[in-house]
């Protein structure tokens, strides 16, 4: 973290922007069309004003998926930095003496350090957050209130891996394979 290299200055921005709103979007959308409960963190803004959450107006749900999105985005910058995810082997595929999948290694290696470390940030920022919640440690089996709450919790911290991990990998190989191409090799972005 001391002095991380970024041979791609507009990459962080990139990442940050995907991991904020389109990896959050998607989720929601997932949600939405599948019928699943809405998670904790897509409380209509209105609704802390005492209106109903039901009769909230359209687009009373992106401020609260851009505040969520916002601390996805932080744990995966941080993740990013750790897994050295800005230095140029990290977003360039190896050369044409590597073929099939071998080429990805060093792109899929990293994704899987930066992803780890992000989990971890996410993780323990959400045990922060409970913490403040219940101004306790809680844990299971303490009551069913408290259950609930850690349940869901639970869930919504895999869902939240899930969806930035497969919206994250998926930009990072479609930039790589784009950056990899003997055009844009030698190209300064």
């Amino acid at each position: 973290f001391s002095s991380p290299r970024i041979d791609a200055p507009g990459l962080p921005l990139s990442d940050v922007l995907i991991a904020q709103i389109v990896a959050p979007s998607v989720q929601i959308f997932w949600i939405f069309l599948n019928r699943a409960p809405m998670p904790t963190w897509l409380t209509p803004i209105s609704s802390y004003f005492g209106e109903a959450p039901e009769l909230a107006p359209r687009g009373s749900l992106l401020a609260p998926t851009l505040i969520h999105g916002a601390g996805l985005a932080v744990c995966w910058l941080a993740g990013a930095l750790a897994g050295r995810m800005y230095e140029r082997e990290a977003f360039f595929l190896g050369g044409e003496e590597k073929s099939g999948l071998a080429r990805y290694q060093t792109l899929i290696s990293r994704l899987v350090q930066a992803g780890a470390f992000a989990t971890g940030v996410l993780i323990v920022s959400t045990q922060l957050d409970l913490l403040l919640e219940f101004k306790r440690y809680a844990q299971f089996g303490e009551s069913e209130e408290t259950d609930l709450r850690l349940l869901v919790a639970t869930v919504e911290v895999i869902n939240d891996v899930f969806f930035e991990a497969l919206v994250i990998a998926t930009w990072r190989i479609i930039h790589a394979n784009f950056m990899s191409t003997p055009e844009n090799r030698s190209r300064r972005f």
